[in-house]
């Protein structure tokens, strides 16, 4: 038994020697509660932090939108309306066009409007007026069909000069029955040669055609007729000339008018050549036939005096003052 209790003390003396010295400090090796502080400080210092993450995570792209140049914007430019369509019969013809667009009530309002009544005894005499100098040159021949009947263009190069004004020849067209009158009648066609000078004014010079003999130039364009609508027909190796349109007496009425055809746009110098030239009545036929009536009305003078580059016939002096309520343009 002695034996026994000192085995035991022998055995817990040596284990107690074992032990480490600072197991019997007077501070723990281990502060737990210490730890558990630290434990608890580091859990609520993520959850103050996490916010701020995510914070600066919203923030950075708006910074980014701010920073980063917008796209320039699109202008999309107003479309134009595209003109109304008109004619000359049924319920577009001329006299209803000013009802068709509000950019047509010219043809209705309008003081100076085209074409008129070429009279003698009422023009102005005007011999000192001065002539026009026509300069064209030959081109392939270009025609097109279109809805207001047959176009000839015509490439810058040719122009006519007048008042020393310089107006470029840009295109012809044909009307059946004639759109202006001489002496109170209508031809059965009219052929209008447009020009234009630099500013936009317009001047046409028309050349009444009456039944004769053919004429070579209009058997010409008889003969290359566009086959389908609003297709240019471009004859290369024939060159044409409009001059061959001209009248050999040179003599004219002059006037300040208006396109005939919608807008109706006024300030148009016309000059109407009052010798008429010839057509075969097949030709003539022909054209109306291919065109059919494509002529405005008649329009009121309004007061408006034609000039005329010749003297006599009975016309008045541009120098005396008429005897009725009139005015002319000295252009």
């Amino acid at each position: 038994m002695k034996r026994a209790k000192l085995k035991w003390y022998t055995g817990w003396l040596i284990c107690l020697l074992a032990m480490p010295l600072s197991l019997f400090a007077n501070e723990p090796l281990i502060d737990l509660a210490a730890e558990l502080e630290a434990h608890m400080a580091q859990q609520q210092d993520q959850q103050t932090e996490a916010p701020v993450v995510e914070e600066a995570a919203a923030i950075e792209p708006q910074e980014s939108m701010v920073e980063a140049p917008e796209p320039p914007a699109v202008i999309t430019p107003p479309v134009k309306p595209e003109p109304a369509k008109w004619g000359y019969a049924g319920e577009l013809a001329p006299r209803l066009w000013h009802r068709l667009d509000p950019n047509y009530l010219s043809c209705a309002t309008g003081q100076i409007q085209s074409p008129i009544n070429l009279a003698q005894g009422v023009a102005v005499n005007a011999p000192s007026m001065p002539g026009i100098d026509i300069v064209y040159r030959p081109v392939p021949l270009r025609l097109i069909q279109d809805h207001q009947g047959l176009r000839g263009d015509y490439p810058l190069g040719s122009y006519i000069r007048l008042d020393q004004q310089r107006y470029e020849f840009t295109h012809y067209r044909f009307r059946t029955p004639s759109e202006h009158h001489l002496e109170g009648f209508a031809y059965p066609m009219e052929i209008q040669l447009f020009h234009r000078d630099g500013e936009g004014r317009q001047l046409i010079i028309s050349v009444l055609v009456q039944e004769g003999r053919a004429h070579p130039s209009l058997a010409t364009i008889l003969s290359h007729l566009p086959k389908e609508k609003d297709t240019l027909n471009l004859v290369e190796d024939l060159n044409f000339n409009p001059v061959r349109f001209l009248p050999d007496n040179k003599n004219f009425y002059r006037y300040l008018g208006s396109l005939t055809t919608p807008p109706c746009t006024e300030g148009v110098v016309w000059i109407v050549f009052k010798q008429p030239i010839d057509a075969s009545i097949r030709q003539l036929l022909t054209f109306h036939q291919l065109i059919g009536d494509n002529s405005r009305p008649i329009q009121a003078l309004n007061g408006r005096l034609p000039l005329k580059s010749w003297s006599g016939d009975g016309a008045r002096a541009s120098s005396n003052r008429p005897s009725i309520p009139g005015y002319y343009f000295d252009f």
